[in-house]
């Protein structure tokens, strides 16, 4: 029975990795977007990835603008 437990958090933790790999590949830095991007410049963060073609965008924890649909 133990095994099973473990096959199953095996299982759970692979595909963690496996979707967290995927939503990294996802997202690249702005080409746009200059200077540190705290939480009140996400707006402006978003609008000029979606001027990129993006889908839109988000800071990230070091300051940095992130544009999704890469």
């Amino acid at each position: 029975m133990m095994h099973i437990k473990y096959f199953f958090a095996l299982c759970a933790v692979l595909m963690l990795v496996v979707l967290g790999s995927h939503q990294a590949d996802a997202d690249c830095l702005s080409g746009k977007y200059r200077g540190p991007c705290a939480v009140w410049d996400r707006e402006t963060c978003r609008r000029l990835c979606k001027e990129e073609g993006r889908v839109t965008g988000h800071c990230s924890s070091r300051l940095q603008c992130w544009c999704e649909g890469c």
